[in-house]
C-alpha cells in the first residue's frame, strides 16, 4: 500500500514536471519563426522598387515611335508637280542679265559719274581717232552698282529669287492647279519661266538734297510659252510683268535702319505680290 502510494507520488511529479516544461519549448520552437520573418520584409521591398523601372522604360520607348509618327501624319504633303516652274536670266523679249542675281545692290550717284565720265574719255580717244563722237545713252536704273559694305547680316541684302522663291512659286502654282483639276487639260510641255529678278536699290537725284533719296526697284517677269504655240504663232508667251518701283523715295538712313532689314522686307512682299499675280493669271498662261 505504502509503494503504490510512492509510485502514484512519483508519477504525478513526472506529469507535473512535463507540464511546467511544455511552454519552455513551445517558446523555443516559436522563436525562429519569429527571426525568419524579417528577412523576407527586405526581399518584399526590393520587388516593389525594382518592378516598376521596366514599367517606365517600356512606356518612354514606346511614346518616342508615337511621337514620331504623330509628327510625320501632321507634316503637310508637297503637292504633286504638275507644271514645272524653273528660272532664267533670259527675258520674253530676248534681253539677258550677264549673271544670275545673288544680292540686293545699290546705284550711288557716283555709279552715274563714273558711267559719264568713262563714255566722255572713250568719245575723246574716238575723236582724236578720226572716229567721230559715239556717244551712248544710259539709264541709272541699267547700272549695276556695287554691293552693300556695311551690312552685317547678309540675309538682309540676299537675292533668293533664282533658289528659294522658284521652289515656293512652283509649290504655290501647283498646290492651285491640284484644287482646280479643269485647268489640266493634260500634260505640260513647257514650264514656267521665272525671268530676271535683279533688285536694286538706286538713287533719285545726282545732286541736292535728293541725292541722299532712295527707292527699292525690281526688275521680274514671269512668262509661259504657249502649248500649242507654233513657228507662225503671232504671240507664242503668255507674261506676267512682276517689276515694281517703290512709292516713295527715302533717306539711305532710313533703309539701312535694323542692318538694312526693309531691303529685305520690301524684296519679300514684292515677291508674294508677283505670286499672287501668277496665280491669278493661271487660267490665261495655261488656256493654250
Amino acid at each position: 500500500m505504502t509503494l503504490k502510494l510512492k509510485l502514484i507520488a512519483l508519477a504525478a511529479l513526472v506529469a507535473l514536471n512535463g507540464c511546467a516544461s511544455a511552454p519552455a519549448d513551445k517558446s523555443s520552437a516559436t522563436a525562429p519563426v519569429a527571426s525568419s520573418t524579417p528577412p523576407s520584409q527586405p526581399a518584399a521591398a526590393t520587388t516593389e522598387i525594382a518592378t516598376p523601372t521596366p514599367v517606365a522604360t517600356a512606356t518612354a520607348v514606346t511614346a518616342v515611335p508615337a511621337a514620331a509618327a504623330a509628327a510625320v501624319s501632321a507634316a503637310p504633303e508637297a503637292p504633286a508637280t504638275i507644271l514645272g516652274v524653273a528660272y532664267t536670266t533670259k527675258f520674253s523679249n530676248g534681253s539677258r542679265l550677264k549673271e544670275v542675281p545673288e544680292e540686293v545692290f545699290i546705284v550711288r550717284p557716283k555709279h552715274t559719274q563714273n558711267q559719264v565720265a568713262g563714255q566722255v574719255a572713250l568719245n575723246v580717244v574716238m575723236f582724236a581717232l578720226g572716229g567721230g563722237l559715239g556717244f551712248s545713252g544710259f539709264s541709272k536704273e541699267d547700272l549695276k552698282g556695287e554691293k552693300f559694305e556695311d551690312v552685317k547680316d547678309r540675309q538682309h541684302v540676299r537675292n533668293p529669287v533664282a533658289t528659294d522663291y522658284i521652289r515656293q512659286l512652283s509649290k504655290k502654282v501647283n498646290g492651285a492647279l491640284q484644287a482646280r483639276p479643269e485647268l489640266q487639260p493634260g500634260t505640260f510641255k513647257n514650264a514656267v519661266m521665272v525671268a530676271g529678278g535683279s533688285s536694286t536699290l538706286i538713287y533719285e537725284s545726282l545732286s541736292g538734297e535728293e541725292a541722299n533719296l532712295f527707292k527699292m526697284n525690281t526688275e521680274l517677269s514671269v512668262y509661259k510659252r504657249k502649248e500649242s504655240a507654233g513657228l507662225f504663232t503671232f504671240s507664242p508667251l503668255v507674261e506676267v510683268s512682276c517689276n515694281r518701283v517703290s512709292e516713295k523715295a527715302l533717306p539711305l538712313e532710313d533703309w539701312a535702319k535694323d542692318d538694312y532689314l526693309m531691303v529685305q522686307q520690301w524684296l519679300n512682299e514684292t515677291l508674294e505680290q508677283c505670286s499672287q499675280k501668277v496665280i491669278a493669271a493661271l487660267p490665261e498662261m495655261l488656256a493654250s
